[in-house]
């Protein structure tokens, strides 16, 4: 299935990279049109507070959806947000990273602060009650499947790994593949954030 069914599958429609209207923006990822309002879903956070997502604090959000237990893809895209925090330097503080579990199961609030911390401390790591992670899960339109192992706890989740860029009201701007560059990234947020009256300075 390409990529574009699967945005009309799940209600989103973007601009994609290209496109006579991205090329006008001059934005390299995936355009949501219009920007998709997601409905905040309580979470608990690394450490054990409990706290709503999207927060609606004014800062923008970029969200990362896995599970603690990754192996690859998880690490590997945290590791790029921590790269991209510091590419941005004081402006980071426009932007808040937040990973959100796929696995209720296990990824508990210490197991989330060990994981996130070992990236940077940033991070903001929500996990919750299965009916939550699934309800955003979809939201997000997030495919997940569970590939179970030899025992009950050792299993694999293959999941989609889009990042998701959300602006200071709470909704969906953009959309990036996992393989995008942080200088892309840093670009794409520069431009938004000087075309957005309401950003964060």
């Amino acid at each position: 299935m390409s990529l574009a069914r699967l945005l009309a599958m799940i209600g989103l429609v973007v601009m994609f990279p290209g496109s006579p209207a991205s090329q006008a923006a001059g934005r390299q990822g995936l355009a949501v049109e219009p920007p998709r309002v997601v409905q905040p879903h309580k979470f608990v956070d690394q450490h054990a507070h409990e706290v709503l997502f999207p927060s609606g604090v004014g800062a923008w959000q970029l969200v990362v959806f896995g599970y603690t237990h990754c192996p690859d893809v998880c690490p590997m895209t945290l590791h790029k947000t921590k790269l991209l925090l510091n590419e941005l330097g004081a402006e980071s503080a426009q932007l808040q990273v937040v990973f959100i579990s796929i696995d209720s199961a296990r990824d508990d609030t210490k197991a989330m602060k060990e994981f996130v911390e070992k990236f940077d401390p940033r991070i903001i790591g929500l996990t919750g009650e299965p009916e939550t992670l699934q309800a955003v899960a979809n939201d997000f339109g997030v495919l997940t499947r569970r590939f179970q192992g030899k025992t009950a706890i050792a299993y694999t989740m293959v999941h989609s790994s889009l990042l998701y860029l959300l602006d200071n009201e709470g909704r969906v701007q953009m959309m990036y593949p996992g393989g995008i560059g942080i200088e892309v990234l840093a670009a794409d947020l520069h431009r938004l954030w000087r075309a957005e009256p309401t950003a964060v300075r």
